[in-house]
């Protein structure tokens, strides 16, 4: 992390305390907050004087203001590092000669020119020139900048967006900060010294969106994965296709490059809402006019309810705007109660079909990881092997005695093979994939709280739409005495049978050297 983002996310050196040099000296070691001093500045250490040399510009921080500071002449001065075109660091730009032997520190990006003294520009340029911040030399050895106290913050529309997130349950926020999405960035950062999310730096983008993905299908709640404009915020497609896939809720915010430049080929101008449009759910823009709560309010939701990504784009100059009176969204009134109770014209024929089975099977999908105590109560009054899908892997121990392994091809032959002899198949939260490979000429019982995910690939015998756990404990609490036959013994031994064909083959190979 570069000093300036670590700066931003409060992770940095942080100056002096005090009005006398000891003081402040000691203070800029501990890292804590300068105080201002007779002259009703603060005064922040900034650089070595010995590390810029005559006729040179770096970039210096001084608290939360980022400065070109200049030495020229013998002298030093610092001012605004934004240049006021289009933003150009001119921190990162050079010292010329101009006609008449005038020296001028010319912009990086587009030469703009201003006296490396004064800020002042030449004619032509701007009336005003750059703000400058006096500059002293002390007996330390460091250049220290005085800069006025920072004013009362003022809530922003991205920090009304960040409470918004929080209010939601969001707590993790993966990303990279850079030029076009600071104004959100700080917002985050914000929330972060309030000890309410917890914000993890990525070297990539596409890091950042798989993190979230990630982190959506272990605990089921969104995080948020930030991104600048253009390249930056198509690097997270990748991820976020991931998520989408897997239904993990994810919520995706891009910088964007300002609203006056969209659309006449700017620097990293993107028509993100069309790049994204295949994979997010829910799309939007933040803009001067939008009510930033409410945008909030629906990406999140949509994350939440519907599993999906949601994606909202923060063009650079509506990142900051002040909305010191508008509320932070809350959930209260827009969610409820996720249990949905099976018909019961769809339930009844369904325990009937259970209770008639003489070997029935359980398969368990992703779907089902929050109802697996439930689960396996059935499975055990069954006496019934349970598989796994391939992203159920895990779900159940492969020690316990109903356990049978995953099915299809990353699946063993356990599994295989009680599927193949059963008569009845009870899939829960299962998505029937051709990489899981459920046998479709065997009656089915499907549970899923997607209709959508209910006889998805053929037709079911029994679909069940309600949630898995819930389900689950209405189908035991009615099902009385079953036909079902003891399964658990021929499980065990095809258990043994696999293991000694391992080690059989192991042994073969070790023989031929292998």
């Amino acid at each position: 992390m570069t000093d300036w983002v670590a700066k931003l996310f409060g992770r940095g050196q942080k100056s002096h305390d005090g009005v006398r040099e000891d003081a402040r000296l000691a203070a800029s070691k501990e890292g804590t907050t300068p105080m201002p001093e007779a002259d009703g500045l603060e005064w922040h250490k900034v650089l070595k004087a010995a590390d810029l040399s005559d006729g040179r510009v770096s970039s210096v921080v001084a608290g939360r203001k980022t400065l070109a500071l200049v030495h020229f002449d013998g002298q030093w001065a610092a001012m605004d590092n934004r240049c006021p075109h289009q933003g150009g660091p001119l921190g990162e730009g050079s010292i010329e000669k101009g006609e008449g032997g005038q020296c001028w520190l010319r912009c990086p990006w587009h030469g703009w020119d201003f006296d490396p003294l004064t800020g002042k520009p030449p004619g032509g340029h701007e009336d005003t020139g750059q703000a400058t911040y006096p500059v002293e030399v002390r007996s330390d050895g460091w250049v220290y900048v005085g800069v006025e106290p920072e004013p009362a913050h003022v809530q922003t529309s991205t920090d009304v967006i960040a409470k918004t997130f929080v209010n939601w349950g969001l707590k993790r926020v993966f990303g990279m900060v850079g030029h076009s999405n600071l104004g959100l960035a700080d917002a985050f950062r914000l929330r972060e010294q309030a000890g309410e999310i917890s914000y993890i730096g990525i070297r990539h983008e596409g890091a950042a969106s798989f993190a979230c993905s990630g982190y959506g299908k272990l605990t089921g709640k969104p995080a948020a994965c930030l991104s600048i404009a253009g390249p930056g915020a198509t690097n997270l497609l990748t991820g976020l296709w991931d998520a989408k896939v897997d239904r993990a809720p994810v919520i995706a915010c891009t910088g964007q490059v300002q609203v006056q430049v969209f659309g006449p080929f700017a620097f990293q101008d993107i028509d993100l809402a069309a790049a994204f449009a295949p994979v997010a759910r829910f799309s939007q823009s933040v803009l001067h006019s939008s009510n930033h709560a409410e945008l909030a309010n629906l990406a999140m939701k949509t994350a939440i309810v519907e599993r999906d990504v949601s994606h909202l784009i923060f063009p650079d100059d509506t990142q900051t705007l002040p909305v010191p009176d508008m509320a932070p969204g809350t959930p209260a009134g827009r969610l409820s109660h996720i249990g949905v109770t099976p018909a019961d014209a769809d339930l009844r024929p369904a325990i009937d079909a259970i209770s008639k089975a003489k070997r029935p099977i359980v398969i368990v999908g992703y779907g089902a990881r929050e109802a697996m105590d439930d689960i396996v109560k059935l499975a055990e009054k069954l006496r019934a092997p349970v598989l796994t899908t391939f992203k159920g892997k895990g779900q159940i121990p492969d020690a316990h005695p109903n356990a049978a392994g995953v099915l299809g091809r990353s699946g063993t032959p356990i599994a295989s093979w009680f599927m193949n002899e059963c008569d009845l198949i009870i899939a829960l939260g299962a998505s029937f994939s051709h990489h899981t490979g459920i046998e479709p000429s065997k009656p089915v019982v499907q549970v899923d709280f997607d209709r959508m995910h209910l006889g998805k690939t053929h037709p079911v015998a029994f679909p069940v739409w309600g949630e898995i756990a819930m389900t689950t404990r209405m189908i035991l609490a009615n099902l009385g005495r079953t036909a079902a036959s003891d399964q658990l013994g021929e499980l065990k031994e095809r258990w043994a049978i696999w293991r000694r064909e391992k080690e059989r083959r192991l042994g073969e190979d070790r023989g031929r050297g292998l």
